[in-house]
């Protein structure tokens, strides 16, 4: 439904008097498409996918991923794009800088404290072993030092004993205070892992502190999956981890976890009746095909969190649709009634809809960032739902009711929607698309028109 706008937008704010929300912006991308693509082809499978995008104080924006080079090497990735997604070429090589580090994969990337750009991920070393990663980069993508290390990038291993040694951060945050919390996987067997944690000074050295080895694994269920996917900093210090735990071999499959944790990384004893985390299962579809996973955690204004994640619901692996809970400070234990469905919205409606970010906008709005795939058959697009504050979609006021599909129209014919930003009103959706089968994979990037003159991202 169109809409006119009576008032006067400010400068920067994308869209036009007839605009629709969730509308590709014509003043974004190459050409008036509202869409381009950042294609580093380092050689090899030339594969460049995006863990990240961000977005600086002038509105420009940067994607943040892994590309892969020749003789299997991977490199982290970034590329900067002006506030309207044109690529920067004063930025780096060509608009690109790529670490130094090779055998890395990048899974999530956030500012610190002074503006600078933190990569969180992997390093491969021999064999099955890999490491947390955390490098750190200016915004004119100069590499900037941990001054406890001498260095701009650091690793953390786990190492648990009798395991395969891989351990996979998928988060990072960076706290008031500069220190940095890494959230992830440390590695075990294929069917068994732990949560794992670890905070480093703002020199990049050990938090003594944060136990006496500056790192903690968790067991949620002994020698079963135990994996943190993300986490968020509470007012009070305390943080929130969120992931997965439990066993696929099991009629139910694997459960979404939730963890509160004290300023120091234990387990909080004040919830969950003293153990500090829970566990949140929709269990649809068929027995032995129920593994959930939460992926994101973000601690709104009023103190409710919104955790949301993925659930399988058949046979097929990538059979999926995505969830978003609402869960009240005050009682962590149970979701909050008044939004969705008795606390609780899914997102399918088709083949598969996999959850790949979440923002808030400034007027309580959630926008969800994500794959959709209409049947088994068909290929994929990336899709952005916009809820109203109760969960509801929003059907008069995004798109067509509610969503938006975009088709980046690559011979692949599979577009990936990994994460999101909101720029001076406008949404941001990024992620990556096949260009050339089997693994020749572009970083994309797309502008939406959001009447919303200001925005937040409350994450």
């Amino acid at each position: 439904m169109y809409r006119f706008l009576f008032t006067c937008l400010l400068a920067g704010v994308s869209g036009s008097a007839l605009a629709v929300d969730g509308q590709l912006d014509s003043s974004f991308g190459i050409f008036s498409t509202g869409r381009n693509l950042a294609a580093l082809d380092q050689g090899g499978t030339n594969s460049d996918k995006l863990a990240d995008v961000l977005v600086g104080t002038d509105g420009s924006l940067f994607l943040v991923g892994t590309s892969e080079g020749s003789a299997g090497t991977s490199r982290y990735s970034i590329t900067k794009l002006t506030a309207s997604g044109i690529l920067d070429e004063s930025f780096g090589t060509n608009g690109s800088v790529l670490s130094t580090l090779t055998k890395v994969v990048a899974t999530r990337a956030r500012f610190d404290t002074a503006g600078n750009i933190l990569i969180a991920g992997s390093q491969g070393f021999s064999g099955a072993d890999r490491d947390f990663s955390l490098c750190r980069y200016s915004t004119a993508g100069q590499p900037v030092p941990f001054s406890g290390i001498q260095d701009h990038c650091t690793t953390v291993a786990f190492d648990v004993a009798g395991g395969n040694l891989t351990d996979v951060a998928m988060d990072v945050i960076a706290e008031p205070n500069g220190k940095f919390v890494l959230v992830g996987t440390a590695g075990f067997a294929s069917d068994r892992d732990y949560g794992a944690i670890a905070r480093l000074n703002a020199d990049g050295t050990i938090d003594a502190s944060f136990s006496s080895v500056g790192k903690r694994t968790y067991t949620f269920f002994a020698n079963k999956l135990n994996r943190i996917n993300a986490i968020a900093r509470r007012a009070d210090g305390k943080y929130i981890a969120v992931g997965e735990t439990g066993d696929a071999a099991l009629p139910d499959g694997t459960a979404s976890l939730f963890a509160q944790l004290t300023t120091n990384g234990s387990l909080d004893p004040s919830y969950g009746g003293g153990d500090g985390w829970s566990t949140y299962s929709i269990n649809i579809g068929d027995a032995f095909n129920r593994n959930e996973s939460a992926t994101s955690i973000t601690i709104l204004g009023n103190g409710k969190m919104l955790m949301a994640g993925k659930s399988q619901y058949g046979s097929s692996s990538d059979k999926l649709l995505a969830f978003v809970y609402r869960i009240n400070e005050s009682t962590i234990a149970n979701v909050d009634p008044t939004f969705g469905n008795v606390g609780i919205v899914k997102l399918g409606g088709g083949y598969a809809y996999e959850f790949g970010d979440l923002l808030v906008q400034s007027d309580g709005k959630i926008v969800l960032v994500g794959t959709n795939r209409p049947t088994a058959g068909s290929a994929r697009d990336m899709q952005i739902v916009r809820l109203l504050g109760d969960g509801s979609l929003d059907l008069n006021g995004f798109g067509a009711g509610g969503r938006t599909d975009i088709d980046f129209v690559l011979p692949g014919e599979l577009d990936f929607g990994i994460s999101g930003a909101l720029q001076n009103g406008r949404i941001i959706v990024a992620g990556h698309s096949l260009r050339a089968a089997p693994q020749n994979y572009d970083q994309t990037v797309a502008g939406l028109n959001n009447e919303l003159i200001f925005a937040d991202d409350f994450d």
